[in-house]
């Protein structure tokens, strides 16, 4: 996630061109040789392209596009709403093991075991989301018991959620004197699972392809067309006309860029959610929550970036 005072003037605008120059090379090439055309072809003088039926169709290809970032602004809005519930969710079931397991429950062991899974199962869900390692980010977390146990899961999270749930239940016992303490250990659990759901709802759903394609497709067009109408051969052509034509053309291909950026926001991107951030946060406050001491430190902005 790019952060408050983002990356830089100087970097912003070298990435735009890193991004775009191949489209901006096709910009220049159309406007001189469309200013070239005219010269050795003085009856071509007469546009064949409306600057008026151009600008409607850009107006056009404006509401199309907005429409498409509206849609991948939603679902990089709605993949942060959920991983803040899934820090808010592991404070509070931390908060849960330290005041309601006690010592004849299972002890101090048996809350570390918990509080440490439940940092466990937060790293296994990013690196799940990202399509890294799962069990490698939740190993440093598991105890010798948990990692043979859980050595072979396919959907390590899940899995993870599974095995804290039976230790409370375990750990608790049938009376019907606890039976309120675990409804609100069930209650968290649910919720987790519930926002892992979202998460990989919003992973596994693809944005579809043809408007995808179709997005990409039209801002080619008006590149090519917003040269051919506005440029105008019987005039003299200055600087700024070209750098306003090459302008309006680079704002529609950057909306499409960062919709495409925004639409899945789980790929370790600059705009994305910043999973690892949240992750290391989560682990400070729940390691605190034990009374642990030897803490890593938060994770910091690298060039303006959050990850």
């Amino acid at each position: 996630m790019i952060v408050r005072s983002g990356s830089g003037f100087r970097k912003g605008l070298r990435m735009i061109l890193a991004r775009n120059w191949i489209l901006i090379l096709v910009v220049l090439a159309i406007e001189f040789s469309s200013l070239e055309l005219h010269r050795i072809l003085p009856e071509l003088q007469s546009s064949a392209f409306s600057e008026a039926g151009v600008a409607v169709l850009a107006g056009a290809v404006g509401v199309f596009l907005s429409f498409r970032f509206n849609e991948a602004y939603g679902r990089w809005w709605e993949a942060r709403i959920l991983w803040g519930g899934l820090v808010n969710a592991s404070r509070t079931f931390a908060r849960q093991v330290v005041t309601y397991i006690d010592d004849a429950s299972g002890g101090e062991a048996l809350r570390r075991e918990l509080v440490h899974g439940q940092i466990a199962y937060v790293n296994a869900l990013r690196c799940a989301l990202r399509h890294e390692d799962a069990h490698a980010a939740a190993e440093p977390f598991l105890g010798e018991a948990a990692r043979r146990e859980l050595g072979d899961a396919r959907n390590l999270p899940t899995q993870i959620v599974a095995r804290q749930n039976r230790l409370v239940s375990e750990a608790i016992g049938g009376q019907t004197a606890n039976a309120i303490v675990a409804s609100r250990f069930d209650a968290t659990f649910t919720e987790l699972t519930a926002l892992q759901g979202g998460a990989e709802r919003i992973k596994n759903t693809a944005f579809p392809d043809r408007v995808i394609t179709t997005s990409r497709l039209l801002v080619w067009a008006v590149a090519i067309l917003v040269c051919l109408a506005f440029i105008d051969p019987v005039e003299v052509i200055y600087l700024l006309e070209f750098a306003a034509i090459l302008m309006i053309v680079l704002s529609f291909k950057l909306v499409v860029q960062l919709g495409e950026e925004l639409n899945d926001p789980f790929e370790n991107e600059p705009n994305d959610t910043p999973m690892t951030a949240l992750c290391r946060t989560i682990e400070i406050d729940l390691r605190q929550m034990l009374g642990e001491t030897d803490l890593p430190d938060p994770i910091e902005p690298v060039d303006g970036v959050l990850m």
